[in-house]
Formats: C-alpha cells, sequence, structure tokens
C-alpha cells in the first residue's frame, strides 16, 4: 500500500493556493497551518493547523505531531523563519535560519550586502527616529522607508527631502507595519526594476524566468513576461542574484527576486527563499512550461525533479493586480465566469473578496481584491488587455 509524504504548507491564504492544489495533485498528503481558520486554503488541505506561521515553536510541535516528510511556504516572507527552523530541526531538505534571518530582514540583508562589497544604497536602519536623524540627514534624497520584517509594500514611503519633520512621519508610518519596530532608511535606487522567480541548485541558479514589474508608486500591479531588459542586462541581473546568494550562505531552493537595473549598476532591493505571489508561478509556468512549483515541492521532500537551463519564454503571458481606490463596501465585481467570457486571453482569474463585504484601499499589495492572469499574442499588448480587464471588472465600491 502506498503511503502519501506528508507535506506541511505555511500559510493558507490566496497566495498559498496555487502550491496546495499542487500538492494534491501530487498525491500528497497536505498539512496547512496559518493563524486563520476561514482561509481558503484549509479548505483544501488533508489537515489544518490553527497557528501563526511565525510561531515555530507551534509550527514545530504541529510538524513533530502530525510527523511530516517536508516544509515549504510560498508568497510569504515571514514563513521562511519558520520553515527554516523547523527543517533544521527535524532534519529535512531546506535551508539554514541564519540564511532566512537575513533574506527577510531589510536592515540585516543590506549590512550582509555592505559586508560583502555588494551593490546596495547608502542605508540607515533604527528603532527610534531620534537616534538615527543625524544620520538620516547625511543621506541623499530622495530617500525610503521600509519596515525591516514586513512585505507586500506594506508601511513604505518615499520622501524627496531630508527635513526631520517629514522623514520622522515617514518613519512613524513604516515602524507601525514592523513587527520589531525598527525601520530601514535607504536611498532612492534610479533604473528599471524588474521582479522574478528562479532556482538555486549548488549554489547556481539553474533557472530564472525575469519579469517586467509593473507598478503605481510602491504597488505592485502586475508582470509581464518576457521582459523587456536586453539579453545582456539579463545576464547582469543573474550574476548579481548569485552573488548575493553567496554573500547569505543560500545555494539551493525557490528564489523571488526584485532587481533594480541601471546603465551602471544592478542592485538586489530583495530576495527571498521562496516563490512570489500574486500568480507569478503560473505565469511562468505558461510562459516557459518550468512548473516551478512542483519543483518547489519535491525539494522540500528530497525528491528529484528537472529544470531547463533557462527561463526562454515561449509564450508571451502577464498578471494583472486590481484592488479599490477606497475603502468601502463592494458592492458590484466581475465573475470569473464574466470575465473569462468576455477576454478570451485570461487563463485564470481570483476575487478575494464576495460582493456585500468590506474591503480596504488598495494602497499596499497585501490589501488587494485580487489578480488575473492571461496571454500576450502578437495581437495584444499588455496595456490593451489592462484596458479591457478594467473596463469589464466593473468594480464598484460604496
Amino acid at each position: 500500500m502506498h503511503v502519501r509524504k506528508k507535506l506541511m504548507i505555511l500559510g493558507a491564504g490566496a497566495n498559498q493556493l496555487p502550491a496546495i492544489q499542487k500538492a494534491k495533485d501530487l498525491k500528497l498528503f497536505v498539512i496547512t497551518a496559518d493563524y486563520l481558520p476561514e482561509n481558503i486554503g484549509h479548505r483544501f488541505s488533508d489537515i489544518s493547523v490553527d497557528c501563526s506561521t511565525v510561531d515555530r515553536d507551534g509550527i514545530l510541535a504541529a510538524a513533530k505531531d502530525l510527523e511530516i516528510n517536508g516544509i515549504v511556504t510560498i508568497a510569504s516572507d515571514v514563513a521562511t523563519a519558520t520553515v527554516a527552523f523547523v527543517a533544521d530541526v527535524l532534519g529535512l531538505p531546506g535551508y539554514s535560519l541564519h540564511t532566512a534571518e537575513i533574506m527577510s530582514n531589510k536592515a540585516r540583508f543590506r549590512r550582509t550586502q555592505e559586508e560583502y562589497g555588494l551593490t546596495r544604497p547608502h542605508f540607515v536602519a533604527g528603532c527610534d527616529f531620534a537616534e538615527i536623524k543625524g544620520r538620516v540627514a547625511l543621506l541623499s534624497p530622495p530617500l525610503v522607508f521600509k519596515p525591516v520584517d514586513s512585505s507586500g509594500s506594506r508601511g513604505i514611503t518615499r520622501v524627496d527631502t531630508v527635513a526631520a519633520a517629514a522623514c520622522a512621519e515617514a518613519f512613524e508610518f513604516a515602524r507601525e507595519f514592523s513587527r520589531s519596530g525598527m525601520v530601514c532608511v535607504e536611498e532612492f535606487v534610479e533604473g528599471m526594476e524588474v521582479g522574478g522567480d528562479g532556482f538555486l541548485l549548488d549554489g547556481s541558479l539553474r533557472f530564472a524566468a525575469i519579469t517586467h514589474k509593473h507598478k503605481q508608486g510602491y504597488v505592485v500591479t502586475g508582470h509581464g513576461l518576457p521582459t523587456n531588459l536586453p539579453e545582456t542586462d539579463q545576464e547582469r541581473v543573474l550574476d548579481e542574484l548569485e552573488a548575493n546568494c553567496r554573500a547569505v550562505g543560500y545555494t539551493a531552493g525557490p528564489l523571488n527576486f526584485d532587481v533594480m537595473v541601471s546603465s551602471d549598476a544592478v542592485t538586489v532591493l530583495e530576495m527571498s527563499p521562496r516563490l512570489g505571489g500574486n500568480g507569478i508561478p503560473e505565469i511562468i509556468e505558461r510562459g516557459t512550461a518550468t512548473d516551478l512549483i512542483a519543483a518547489t515541492l519535491r525539494f522540500a521532500l528530497g525528491e528529484p525533479f528537472e529544470l531547463p537551463p533557462s527561463g526562454t519564454v515561449t509564450n508571451p503571458c502577464g498578471s494583472w493586480v486590481f484592488g479599490s481606490e477606497r475603502a468601502g463596501r463592494l458592492e458590484q465585481i466581475a465573475s470569473e465566469t464574466e470575465i473569462m467570457a468576455s477576454i478570451s486571453q485570461v487563463f485564470k482569474h481570483v476575487t478575494l473578496y464576495d460582493i456585500g463585504e468590506e474591503i480596504p484601499a488598495f494602497d499596499h499589495n497585501g490589501n488587494s481584491l485580487g489578480y488575473t492572469l492571461f496571454d500576450c499574442p502578437p495581437t495584444s499588448t499588455y496595456q490593451d488587455i489592462i484596458g479591457q480587464l478594467q473596463k469589464t471588472l466593473n468594480l464598484r465600491v460604496e
């Protein structure tokens, strides 16, 4: 009799759902862990654990009790340290806790870049603005204020001056989103921002797909494949990512990244030992026929898997992340059936709220209403399809 391997997935929200569904497709015994019992991913797992993904001891106790064979997360920076902790204690495949703690903390990551002589912005970090305002005043504006241990563009503000009052306000806003109360203040990096996912083996980026990133301010509104970066710049991005992975001691596993590219520098803004959310792995699979989610799950279980040598895009495609300009009650929004019937290029549409629910303003990526994935055939541009989606979504908020 075949015994199914037990895989614990940290997080049970919409962004973890593709990994949960893939694990079920692979005939795994799926355990979801999340502090929100109503999260959609729990509906598809074999067992759900009511525990915060940052509660290392709580997750470890559940993992021991359930005798798991592997542990993984997707689209969640805050869960990566717990994944590393549990894998280390139980002797499961994974990455070190030291590596995860550097990558999931913006100040520690910047200090590591500095220590290894890697390209990075000048920065200052602290928990009290009064203690660091003298050093902040020495930075060259524009400045970006970021909570060190949050993600999804939460709490990020750009300030075009070093005036103490403006900086203090931005600092306090960022600190509200930081679990540790620490804020990283850094000089703005000029260039073209790209994102994407990849996979490391033996310290080498065996596979990577670089996306063209679409943003409104610091809010990500979508990704496109292929990237519009020239081949030479793509090689520069991959080289810089590998150098940053060496610095943090990351040698094998999935990699999500955000990188700024200019003519004279490639700067890794952030990277994480997990795959991205909002459909990034799914458009990569659609565009390159490479299933990074399956590779990540098999890697976490110590099973063999195959990866092609490059992220060549044979089917151009993209994603759109949508939301409401203001908070309120969701009165009207098109269904998945209506979207897909109206726009033939769409292959997936996810809405996170039901009509009648209270929704937040889309001021960071944690407040999106959902995302849409679509093909970009030669007859349609990314912006053409976005225009159609905006009209068809028929969003009304009271």
